[in-house]
């Protein structure tokens, strides 16, 4: 062939190469990287070096909800020098504590007390080469090591203290971008965590999942580690702040501040301490109160754990449950509220209107909420009248509010039964026949253990009990017989009793639409790059 035709043939693959160049260069800053790279931070969030005044975290900072760094107030926790794993081990093995993965929404580890259930000591053992990744309420006999800052114990912060959490892994965890309910000091006791920060007044161009239950927490679409600026185009206005923490330090994040967080280290290890969205803020006795550490211990949490029972992790601020049963009750002609007026403020929370997608979701959510609205009046109403005055709702107990938020809001990965409510009682059927031998008549339970743990990823304590169901006679098999007898019990127990939550569904709907949305975004020198690739040869060989 002639060297003009060569010329030929590389002028038009050239020319044909030129869109995708150009197409390439118009992406938007920082699409598919990492959260952050679609602008420079706004900056660092403040650094105080001393706990301020009670007074002035109030008006500088809580009151304004503005995070602030304290660098090492934590040094000074005994948790802080004591909690090294085999001090853990020692005194605090036993305690029962809940796993995630460490990538947020990932899986749910096993544990040696089921799904997303574990011990401190088994996790000690397991923790520094498996992907888990402790995210527990901190065990209340743990709450004597950790101390509260002198600028919350006193005024209206002192009664509002709601809850304390754990948190441990071997580093390399990455959450979602999120949102929590409530205020909440954040103290690292080891290694190192980077926060990116963005104010609440920019939620406005941040995608969200809808949550079923809470308008205040609940997590952004994006993909962390590769953010889609083409799907959610107005996120690249959106300015962020970031924060560096080490070993030692508090960070003070205000309810409702969207952040996420990486952490680093062979040990990663926080608490934080939950505290209520006060809207205003009495000072009384502070201005005579020492500026004093006091231990955890000693303050009057509203939701403890003794770690051994269920966990009340994540559960409803019975202070503002009852500001909302409260606004129930006056928006009714009668001053009164009754099953009926609880039933549809239910309703109205779950935004059923616009939610329903299917009529037997509908259904089920219908029944689940006409149950949880019978058992509150019967705490609401103990004497049967049928209904509950405005005025006796203004005069609830901490302790009754605290039994109407479980009933509301309790979550089932709180309990070693969430496998129960994890999977579907489809799927269970379906491990079940899939092990059933029928020539021979027989499940055998060592087979049935490893294909439930195999195909489900569940664990050997739930699968044990599961075939005690098919094996009443503890023969170490079932025939068809027993099937026949047990399985309707058995998917049973995996039939949820809870309101679903949109949230993880749309989760897991944005991730593969995100995907298909990239791929399609492709452009025709991406595509030629992969099948290059494929080929096994380079451009320079055509």
């Amino acid at each position: 062939m002639e060297a003009s035709s060569y010329f030929v043939i590389l002028v038009i693959f050239c020319c044909s190469a030129l869109p995708s160049l150009t197409s390439e260069s118009e992406l938007p800053r920082g699409h598919g990287e990492e959260l952050g790279k679609h602008r420079d931070p706004e900056g660092h969030i403040p650094v105080l070096y001393d706990v301020p005044s009670p007074l002035e975290f109030w008006e500088k900072y809580a009151s304004q909800r503005k995070p602030v760094l304290l660098k090492g107030v934590a040094k000074n926790f005994p948790a802080y020098s004591q909690w090294t794993d085999e001090y853990l081990r020692e005194n605090y093995g036993e305690l029962k504590v809940k796993l995630e993965a460490k990538v947020e929404k990932d899986h749910y580890p096993v544990g040696e007390k089921g799904l997303a259930q574990d011990t401190i000591r088994n996790f000690l053992k397991t923790y520094k080469n498996q992907d888990k990744y402790i995210v527990s309420q901190l065990p209340d006999p743990m709450s004597k090591e950790v101390l509260v800052l002198p600028c919350v114990r006193c005024g209206s912060f002192k009664n509002r203290v709601l809850e304390a959490n754990l948190w441990l892994s071997s580093g390399g965890t990455k959450s979602l971008l999120h949102k929590d309910a409530d205020n909440a000091f954040n103290c690292l006791l080891n290694g190192t965590k980077d926060w990116i920060l963005i104010d609440p007044e920019h939620e406005v161009n941040v995608p969200m999942a809808e949550e079923a239950v809470s308008e205040y927490g609940g997590f952004s679409l994006i993909n962390v580690d590769g953010v889609n600026l083409q799907r959610y185009p107005n996120f690249a206005k959106v300015p962020w702040w970031y924060a560096n923490i080490t070993a030692g330090d508090c960070l003070w994040l205000p309810y409702g501040y969207l952040h996420q967080v990486r952490s680093y280290g062979t040990k990663n290890m926080a608490v934080s301490v939950l505290f209520s969205r006060l809207k205003e803020f009495d000072s009384t006795g502070c201005d005579t109160a020492k500026p004093e550490y006091t231990p955890l211990s000693e303050a009057d949490m509203v939701w403890t754990y003794d770690g051994v029972a269920s966990q009340t992790m994540g559960n409803t601020d019975p202070f503002e449950l009852n500001e909302t049963l409260v606004h129930w009750c006056e928006e009714n002609k009668d001053k009164q509220v009754d099953a009926a007026t609880f039933l549809k403020g239910l309703e109205e929370m779950q935004a059923m209107d616009e939610e329903d997608d299917a009529e037997n979701t509908a259904v089920h959510d219908e029944d689940i909420l006409e149950e949880i609205s019978r058992r509150v009046m019967m705490i609401l109403d103990p004497t049967g009248r049928g209904s509950a005055s405005c005025d006796r709702l203004k005069q609830l107990t901490v302790a009754e509010l605290k039994a109407v938020a479980e009933v509301m809001s309790s979550d089932p990965a709180n309990t070693e039964e969430y496998e129960y409510k994890h999977f579907s009682p489809e799927n269970v059927r379906t491990v079940i026949m899939s092990v059933y031998d029928k020539d021979a008549d027989r499940l055998d339970l060592e087979a049935f253990i490893e294909q439930y743990q195999d195909i489900l990823q569940g664990s050997e304590k739930i699968a044990r009990e599961v075939f005690e169901v098919l094996d009443p006679d503890n023969k170490g098999y079932a025939n068809k017989k027993d099937l026949e007898g047990g399985m309707s019990q058995v998917m049973d127990m995996f039939t949820p009793r809870q309101i679903e939550d949109p949230a993880g569904v749309q989760w897991e709907q944005a991730q593969r639409e995100d995907e298909m949305f990239r791929r399609d975004a492709e452009t025709p020198m991406q595509t030629h790059r992969e099948d290059s690739k494929q080929s096994g040869h380079s451009h320079g060989e055509l």
